[in-house]
């Protein structure tokens, strides 16, 4: 079967065989020269050119240059598994037993070296992390089993794989790694497998972020590595048995309230199918910068820290093309009166004259104590076709994964994550917004007070759009580069609203001398035929609405001669002409949301060799 998806397409694209290891088929192409989109078939076909490629860099991610050729994943055989368990008998004569906790601490070089195993025996890799390019990606499986990245695809389990691993083997590990299932307790004992790569910050409920190195050779998320943000234990709802439930005291017979209950595949078949790509992010994204901007400001004048919220860095963004039906057709089919066709201003005012200003959304997720997750849109906001919210059931072309809602949820493009609502279990037509807590008492923005004066969060407003941000992905910061007389630099840039990227900036000497970076072509709304498009770069027009997918984009700058570090800095600029501010002095608060400072890394720099 042939599955056709959009993308920008270039005719060179250098990435790394571990990234593609580790991610499925959707890739961007870059080269000097922008195109407009293409319709690209994803088949049966070589994954590889015909150029033969170091077989070392081959596994471990080195620099791959591919031609116009597609790729797919396949699902390692069981017997290619016993195959390969032969062809791994290194000889154990005076090797060490290495204990899953020993294996954990080599993560990185100041760690004693870079270690990972794979069907049960500890390979140091630490001399070809140094030597080779794509080492980066190598991190992502340090200190643990490599398996989950190679079982994608089944070239890694090859005699010519096997022969490389044996030079680089060390010992044996005495038991498996544990899994995540031991950390789970009471009512997280049924939660849901995680990819590996996924940065965890806490367990339960479980939290994590897409590895940010990863994100700018992938325009849309695979599924396995959008990043996921949970605040209660995660549901396990049977397709088949659930039903949406749509109520209003307003719209009542006879004053009965109105209520309908709708299956799944009653929403699926009654109601035509929409795709939208979409960005999601959650409104703490890069938390951990204001925390530690605010860390410092607080030791020097002697108070106390007062950031909270988890640590996220600048990966709990992520992006994906999600299927489901408009929230707007399924108001007026069953909400409506009769069969009377409605213009837009008719159905917004007859709406609002019986009583509804807001649409309320309410989740499976629920906290004993305050309740359940919910959120809501103003009722104009719901109705606006040019605003394309979903009630959403496929998430990359299947059905959506636990972590991320299944069966059903919400998505509202250019909307913050928490607005959300996943696992969606009723909507209310209301004139009152959500009472949920989350809603009402969280997800605001809190200036700190003086003298631990509260704050009383019921009176602030709820945040709907993200501003525009932007994150350096590559290089990491913290990391050593050779110097080989510039530097690549890659990133993604993003506003709520379906405000477009029209500029990227980077630095890498603090600030001093800025550098504009290459924008990628950005995805046009879907009223737009993408064959009349102009060859070249998308002009300006395109990114001033409805852009409801980031912006990946990357710049190479020179070096100098006698650099020892770098610091990086990257500033992005919307369709409205807003920009990041310089730090965190005019935005801290006390949940530390909404961080759109300048993201600033530092890396080291070592002379060629």
């Amino acid at each position: 079967m042939l599955r056709v998806i959009r993308l920008p397409y270039k005719r060179d694209m250098k990435t790394s065989a571990f990234t593609i290891a580790c991610l499925p088929p959707i890739k961007s192409y870059f080269s000097g020269r922008r195109s407009k989109y293409s319709y690209k078939i994803v088949n049966k076909r070589n994954m590889f050119s015909s150029s033969i490629i170091p077989t070392a860099i081959f596994i471990f991610g080195g620099t791959l240059y591919f031609g116009w050729h597609t790729y797919k994943f396949v699902k390692v055989p069981h017997a290619g598994v016993k195959q390969l368990s032969k062809a791994m008998n290194v000889s154990t004569e005076s090797q060490r037993v290495i204990t899953p906790e020993e294996l954990a601490r080599h993560r990185t070089l100041d760690d004693g070296g870079i270690w990972m195993s794979f069907l049960g025996k500890v390979y140091d890799v630490t001399d070809f992390v140094e030597s080779h390019p794509g080492g980066d990606k190598i991190l992502l499986a340090a200190g643990g089993d490599v398996s989950p990245f190679w079982s994608i695809y089944a070239f890694h389990y090859e005699s010519h794989v096997t022969e490389m691993l044996k030079e680089f083997y060390i010992g044996d590990l005495t038991v498996t790694t544990p899994s995540e299932d031991g950390l789970r307790k009471g009512p997280y004992a049924n939660e849901p497998e995680r990819h590996p790569a996924l940065l965890t910050l806490s367990h339960a409920p479980h939290n994590a972020e897409t590895p940010p190195e990863l994100i700018p050779d992938h325009p849309v998320t695979p599924t396995k590595l959008f990043f996921v943000r949970n605040h209660l234990p995660v549901p396990d709802i049977k397709p088949e048995e659930h039903e949406l439930k749509i109520s209003s005291q307003s719209l009542s017979d006879n004053h009965t309230k109105m209520e309908v209950l709708l299956k799944l595949d009653t929403l699926k078949k009654e109601f035509p199918r929409h795709k939208v790509i979409c960005t999601i992010v959650c409104a703490g994204n890069r938390r951990s910068e204001m925390a530690n901007e605010d860390a410092v400001e607080a030791k020097t004048s002697g108070r106390r820290p007062i950031i909270r919220g988890l640590s996220w860095k600048h990966s709990a963004i992520s992006t994906a093309e999600w299927t489901g039906v408009y929230l707007r057709d399924v108001l007026v089919k069953y909400l409506t009166p009769d069969e009377t066709t409605y213009s837009d201003d008719e159905l917004l005012e007859l709406f609002k004259k019986a009583g509804i200003q807001h649409v309320q959304f309410v989740g499976a997720d629920v906290d004993p104590s305050i309740g359940a997750f919910g959120s809501s849109l103003p009722i104009d906001w719901a109705l606006d076709p040019n605003k394309e919210v979903l009630l959403a059931f496929d998430i990359n072309g299947v059905p959506l994964d636990r972590d991320h809602g299944a069966p059903l949820r919400v998505v509202v493009p250019g909307s913050i994550g928490a607005r959300q609502v996943k696992w969606l279990t009723e909507i209310i037509l209301s004139d009152e917004a959500s009472p949920s807590y989350w809603f009402v008492e969280d997800y605001k923005i809190a200036r700190p007070k003086p003298d631990g004066e509260q704050t009383d969060y019921k009176k602030l407003p709820a945040i709907m759009e993200p501003p525009v941000q932007s994150a350096i992905c590559n290089p990491v910061d913290g990391h050593t580069i050779r110097n080989y007389g510039e530097i690549d630099v890659s990133g993604y840039a993003f506003s709520g609203g379906g405000r477009g990227i029209i500029s990227v900036v980077v630095s890498i000497d603090g600030g001093k001398n800025w550098h504009e970076a290459q924008l990628e072509p950005v995805s046009p709304p879907n009223v737009i035929d993408p064959s009349t498009l102009a060859e070249g770069d998308l002009a300006l027009e395109y990114r001033t609405s409805r852009q409801w997918a980031w912006t990946l984009w990357r710049v190479t700058i020179p070096i100098p001669d006698d650099a020892a570090e770098l610091e990086i800095i990257c500033c992005a600029r919307d369709s409205s002409n807003a920009t990041q501010p310089e730090n965190c002095k005019t935005i801290t608060n006390v949940r530390g949301l909404l961080m759109n400072a300048w993201h600033r890394i530092k890396v080291k720099v070592r002379p060629a060799e």
